[in-house]
């Protein structure tokens, strides 16, 4: 938490709630309630409010934006509400409030948020959890989540420009997202996306669990990669058991597109033929990568699932020490 002031006499305590559920614990221990906010979103626009519980409202305000990064909280009353609206607004674009907005319920005190009893405390089970993060512990809890992590965090080794200082604002991944937040590729029946990763606003990455009429189970995994100049669209066609590849269905990049079942990619007396060899791969892989982040078109930030890339990291960061 920081501290920050304006030259009004604003005196503003910030804490980051990119993947909260909730800051009411955390007020009814500092014993805030009444006063002053502002949210600060993913793309960089601003909701200034007053409120008599604000940590009741700031539940409420994550029900219709679930991009909230931050809250500025400060002593006030409503009568200063217009003088700070007015300097907020000099700093960053103020979205506007839906007419409609959810219900603000009350906030727990200090007693019932931080219980004597250690039996009413606020568990991982029924405390409140921001969207995002929620999404990654689904996920993580997939009985083929340790193989996902594996191959995405070795594609963020061999194809992403200083992965770790570019996370969120030129690369993203997301956990169990709606495919429709992503791209406009329509959906196959049957499929669920488990992970998502994008450059410049551009799926290159993702891995689709589909499931057979038989309920077996199979894990797609679909990577982009640059075209090589000297190919025609017929000369990127691949086929076999485990590889298929061609043009990708895409109006705005022309790119090759790779399907591959990532359970043969795991199997060492499997051969996974790409028809290519593996250094030409990563090479139009990273191509495609560095120039999609060279563009400065990431729209994606407000979907960027932090935990998932942060543990993407570590492994990958592991995976550099296994190698050695």
């Amino acid at each position: 938490m920081t501290t920050a002031s304006t030259p009004d006499g604003f005196t503003f305590e910030r804490f980051d709630v990119t993947d909260a559920g909730s800051i009411s614990t955390i007020f009814a221990a500092e014993e805030h309630r009444s006063g002053l906010y502002v949210l600060h979103f993913a793309n960089n626009e601003a909701s200034v409010g007053y409120s008599d519980s604000v940590a009741a409202q700031f539940s409420a305000d994550l029900h219709i934006w679930p991009d909230i990064e931050a809250i500025d909280f400060a002593p006030g009353t409503v009568e200063d509400l217009s003088t700070l609206t007015a300097i907020v607004s000099k700093l960053a674009p103020l979205r506007p409030r839906p007419s409609t907005s959810a219900t603000v319920a009350d906030a727990p005190g200090a007693k019932s948020a931080l219980p004597k009893e250690r039996a009413k405390r606020a568990t991982l089970q029924d405390a409140a959890v921001g969207q995002r993060r929620r999404q990654f512990w689904e996920l993580s809890d997939h009985i083929a989540y340790p193989a996902i992590r594996s191959t995405v965090a070795d594609y963020i080794n061999s194809s992403i420009p200083d992965p770790a200082n570019t996370a969120k604002y030129l690369w993203q991944v997301t956990a169990l997202s709606d495919q429709t937040e992503l791209s406009d590729q329509p959906e196959t029946p049957g499929t669920r996306r488990l992970v998502t990763l994008t450059c410049g606003g551009f799926e290159t990455l993702r891995v689709d669990e589909i499931m057979h009429d038989d309920d077996a189970i199979e894990l797609d995994l679909r990577i982009n990669t640059n075209v090589p100049r000297d190919r025609t669209d017929e000369q990127l066609e691949v086929s076999n058991e485990t590889v298929s590849a061609g043009r990708g269905p895409y109006r705005e990049e022309r790119v090759w597109s790779w399907s591959i079942d990532l359970g043969a990619l795991l199997e060492e007396d499997v051969d996974v033929d790409l028809g290519i060899d593996d250094d030409t791969f990563d090479d139009l892989a990273y191509g495609l990568n560095a120039r999609l982040m060279r563009s400065g078109r990431s729209t994606a930030a407000a979907t960027h699932n932090n935990d998932l890339a942060a543990d993407l990291l570590a492994e990958a960061y592991r995976q550099l020490f296994e190698t050695e």
